[in-house]
């Protein structure tokens, strides 16, 4: 009886979810980190993480240099972005900035309390992600993060 209910359970899930699933070519998604210790971010600058894990997307979507998720092209949609900050000592606000516009905050108060965000946005190809440092002059460690992921 058990065996006759997953099978059929398994077949409505395999015609129900009929989307194709993302190839190499097609999915478009990356983390990038903070260093351990204190990063010191000047008011009004990008924060540049300098560590990233899970890309995928060719060319690379995040530039180490400046910070900056470029959308492909040939790879617009619906994505998924994140953010995740520890400030450590003082509060500081960061904002999620998409083509120059200020998306979405994130604030910390001091004594390394943390913050994240996470927005579902439509990019075109070419669209510019950053994250920026509003107020504050530190973040604290690998806790930060900023990862983005093509959804549909």
């Amino acid at each position: 009886m058990k065996t006759c209910i997953f099978t059929c359970i398994l077949f409505v899930l395999i015609h129900v979810c009929r989307a194709p699933f993302p190839t190499p070519s097609t999915s478009v998604a990356f983390t990038a980190i903070l260093p351990l210790g204190n990063t010191t971010v000047t008011v009004g600058n990008r924060v540049k993480y300098n560590q990233v894990h899970c890309v995928t997307g060719n060319p690379p979507v995040y530039d180490l240099d400046t910070g900056i998720f470029t959308v492909p092209t040939g790879r617009a949609g619906v994505y998924s972005v994140s953010v995740s900050m520890m400030s450590g000592f003082q509060s500081s606000h960061l904002t999620i900035i998409k083509n120059g516009v200020v998306m979405v905050w994130l604030f910390t108060s001091k004594d390394y309390n943390m913050a994240s965000q996470t927005i579902n946005v439509n990019l075109a190809e070419g669209d510019l992600i950053f994250v920026q440092m509003n107020s504050g002059s530190s973040l604290f460690s690998v806790y930060n993060t900023f990862s983005a992921v093509k959804i549909a």
